[in-house]
């Protein structure tokens, strides 16, 4: 798996003002990237999820599990779990003309007033046939989430498959 440095991936440069401002284009004419988020990385800036431009988004689902258990006191990391849950209860809540929702087809990210973020946010919802190497521990959250990359990366070859995580162990590992 590649991992990229949550410091390149969601620095984003000081808006323009708006008389100055000019529509992104997208830097490829590839598909977007896929970009799969390690908790750390939301917790660390709950407004990640709408600095990757036109790129998609993908949480595992043990991702979300680690945001349940880290929202709890009056930390920092916990205020900013709650408010990640918020923006994902926002997006999770998007329905198209027909009034439903369809998970498959991705979340647009600008359906909560985020202009700048043109991509899609897929959740984990079915479960991967993981095959971790040998003496990466199943039941560890960061080898999940390894597992999850190198699936995504086996069911959608077209496209790049990027772990984003803070955590410099995992970068290694993967």
């Amino acid at each position: 798996a590649t991992a990229a440095s949550p410091q390149a991936a969601v620095s984003a440069p000081s808006p323009a003002p708006a008389s100055l401002a000019r529509p992104r284009k997208p830097r490829g004419d590839g598909p977007a990237k896929l970009f799969v988020l390690d908790t750390n990385v939301l917790m660390h800036d709950p407004m990640s999820l709408f600095r990757f431009d036109e790129h998609d988004i993908f949480l595992p689902m043990i991702t979300l599990e680690e945001l349940d258990n880290n929202k709890k006191g009056l930390s920092e990391v916990a205020r900013n779990a709650r408010q990640v849950s918020r923006n994902l209860d926002s997006l999770a809540t998007f329905t198209d003309a027909k009034g439903s929702v369809d998970a498959t087809a991705g979340i647009p990210l600008s359906k909560t007033g985020h202009k700048d973020a043109g991509g899609k946010l897929f959740f984990q919802t079915t479960l991967f046939d993981i095959k971790l190497p040998d003496g990466l521990p199943q039941g560890k959250a960061d080898n999940q989430i390894l597992g999850v990359v190198r699936a995504l990366r086996e069911q959608q070859p077209e496209r790049d498959v990027v772990l984003v995580s803070k955590d410099i162990n995992m970068r290694v590992k993967a």
